[in-house]
């Protein structure tokens, strides 16, 4: 991937994969996408995660550590921010019938892309707690 990403891939004609990632010496975002038939399960191995998710105007912002997994939502914007060195898995799983299911969100992009890793971990000061997420306005 463009951000230094190492992706390790298994994946059926069905729509279905398995994704081992393993950040770059950097880390980085990954790109705002969406699915309409495939969900994608994230679980994290080493180091943590912050996962973007868009709820109206609002992002929920998840800061996941080693052991936690959650799983996505059809037509639901999503984008991952993954430290240096960090080590998750995706499990993508749901039936496509398209030849992808993978739709960008650049207005997501705009929402996530441009905050540094400090910022990130530094939105929890800054937002109300919902449940296992916390949202803010951007």
């Amino acid at each position: 991937m463009d951000n230094g990403e190492l992706r390790y891939r298994l994946e059926s004609k069905d729509g279905s994969a398995y994704v081992r990632v393993e950040a770059s010496e950097a880390g980085g975002w990954q790109n705002s996408h969406y699915h309409k038939s495939v969900l994608e399960t994230y679980i994290i191995q080493d180091k943590w995660a912050a996962f973007a998710e868009l709820q109206g105007d609002d992002v929920l912002w998840r800061i996941m550590r080693p052991g936690d997994v959650y799983t996505t939502r059809r037509e639901v914007s999503h984008n991952v921010y993954l430290p240096a060195l960090a080590v998750i898995h995706v499990v993508k799983h749901g039936s496509s019938t398209e030849l992808s299911d993978w739709f960008s969100d650049t207005a997501l992009d705009m929402k996530t892309k441009h905050l540094s890793e400090e910022e990130l971990l530094g939105q929890s000061l800054r937002t109300v707690s919902r449940g296992s997420g916390f949202y803010m306005h951007l």
